[in-house]
């Protein structure tokens, strides 16, 4: 037998080579997961091709609605202007410069004058980055016989609110 005379210590023993590691598999939870994933993806992109344009006309409605709300002090400016005067104001007229006409941001410019028959008119031009509004017009009309203002504009019917048409 191999036996180690007294006083020596016994010869090393080989080291042990490491098991290898048990393979791992996916869990339930994390199969689970994935598939939740897989088909969130697709649901969030459908929500949102139709979220995005709906925001997007709803601000659009709502800086038309802005802008043609502050044109309503204006409004009465210009009757009681015309009532005073016996014509319509123009721009430049006393109270009625730029720096009165500044309206806000939706309002890129205001452009006052007369339509023929004492038919004062108001016509706004749009500018506030939004595609769909840039450039776009707002006309109102005065009629002295029935002393209501009418609303016509070059911006999408979708846009506008009622009583105002293309």
């Amino acid at each position: 037998m191999n036996q180690t005379p007294p006083g020596t210590s016994p010869p090393p023993l080989p080291p042990r080579t490491a098991a290898p590691p048990p393979k791992k598999r996916m869990h339930g939870c994390l199969i689970a997961l994935i598939v939740a994933l897989c088909l969130m993806v697709p649901v969030v992109g459908i929500l949102a091709a139709i979220a995005i344009p709906a925001y997007n006309d709803y601000v659009a409605r709502a800086k038309v609605a802005q802008a043609m709300g502050t044109t309503m002090a204006l409004r009465w400016r210009v009757v009681e202007f015309r009532e005073r005067e016996e014509r319509c104001p123009v721009n430049g007229d006393a109270g009625f410069s730029d720096d009165d006409l500044m309206l806000g941001p939706p309002v890129a410019g205001v452009r006052l004058g007369d339509a023929g028959e004492n038919r004062c008119t108001i016509t706004l031009t749009l500018g506030d980055a939004t595609p769909a509004l840039d450039g776009r017009h707002l006309d109102y009309a005065f009629d002295p016989g029935t002393g209501d203002w009418r609303c016509r504009s070059d911006v999408d019917a979708r846009h506008l609110p009622a009583g105002c048409g293309p």
